[in-house]
């Protein structure tokens, strides 16, 4: 050994391969373990750095690779551990925890992310609020649980935009102004009929009444304000074995103003259909007729309650009709407060 080596250092030839230090450099190992070089490889140490190895470890280098410690730092392996470095590979610490090795970066460890609720104790909780096994009604274990119980769908209104206008079942219709016959505006411009697919069916003008050679200066004009829309059940958080061996009551609810524009000035009608949104299990209709008498102008109520309506029932259509009239200036007949909900029987 040449007087360049450091004692206690050893040197190993492969294949007439050596390892080398270049000058004023040092290749250090700590007592009893042993650094080892694979064939057409070498291993540097840069001035004045270090690569230290815990004792009773052993550190590998890999075909092809090279093992650099930068200035100032160390590789260090804990006790007991074995730390290998291949490439595109996790490296795993503690129980629980994940290490990730990237070129070039840092090694954390992330504490370990908290576990999904169980579904069967979202199925335990709606099981428990609602009283579902005590009514008899099948709680598959497929189902999402915990969306069916973030929907909340019973006692919840299911129609979008139910009051459009803002009004008040506890307060009469506005009045409109004496002074100025009301205009006609859109219906964007009155309230929020999001969700409402609305429509205009204008009335034919009657003239059967009116004598011949009569001239009239002022027709009435007719015409049907239609708002319609398809609730979807199971999208709301019911199931198919609710909908079809228990068949929930379904109610119907509508106020609509006694405006006395006409005899009738109002209608609902409702459908529940099967899951191709064409076919008719149930259905109601409603056509009231009103006295044209009298000043008082209050809210009129409609409702209707669906039982042992039969498998298959998917979606509810609801369709209402309000009728206004034109004749110097426009007049409307207001709805509000419609309403839409799936109630468990007691």
């Amino acid at each position: 050994m040449s007087g360049g080596q450091q004692k206690n250092a050893k040197l190993i030839d492969k294949d007439g391969e050596e390892e080398r230090c270049k000058e004023g450099e040092e290749q250090t190992c700590q007592k009893g373990e042993e650094q080892t070089c694979e064939k057409g490889e070498e291993q540097r140490c840069k001035e004045g750095e270090e690569q230290t190895c815990q004792k009773g470890e052993e550190q590998t280098c890999q075909k092809g690779e090279e093992q650099r410690c930068k200035k100032g730092e160390e590789q260090t392996c804990q006790k007991g551990e074995e730390q290998t470095c291949e490439k595109g590979e996790e490296q795993r610490c503690k129980e629980g925890e994940e290490q990730t090795c990237q070129k070039g970066e840092e090694q954390r460890c992330k504490e370990p992310k908290p576990k999904a609720t169980p579904a069967i104790d979202w199925k335990a909780k709606c099981e428990r609020e609602w009283k579902l096994s005590d009514k008899g009604i099948s709680t598959p274990d497929s189902l999402d649980w915990q969306c069916i119980y973030g929907k909340k769908p019973f006692g919840r209104n299911l129609l979008k935009s139910p009051n459009p206008e803002g009004l008040s079942t506890s307060v009469p219709p506005p009045q409109p102004s004496e002074l100025e016959p009301p205009p006609m505006q859109p219906l964007e411009e009155i309230g929020d009929f999001s969700g409402w697919q609305v429509t205009t069916e204008h009335i034919p003008v009657d003239t059967s009444g009116i004598p011949p050679g009569v001239v009239v200066c002022y027709l009435p004009n007719y015409s049907w304000s239609i708002k319609e829309q398809c609730v979807d059940l199971k999208a709301e958080g019911l199931w198919e074995e609710l909908l079809d061996s228990y068949q929930p009551d379904i109610f119907i609810l509508d106020w609509y103003e006694d405006s006395k524009l006409d005899k009738h000035v109002f209608e609902l009608h409702i459908k529940l259909l099967a899951e191709d949104q064409k076919t008719v299990i149930k259905e109601f209709s409603h056509a009231p007729e009103n006295k044209m008498s009298g000043d008082t102008k209050n809210w009129i109520c409609v409702s209707h309650i669906f039982k042992n309506y039969g498998p298959g029932v998917r979606y509810i259509h609801f369709l209402h009709k309000s009728k206004d009239l034109f004749v110097v200036g426009f007049h409307r007949t207001r709805i509000t407060n419609s309403t839409v909900f799936v109630q468990l029987r007691d």
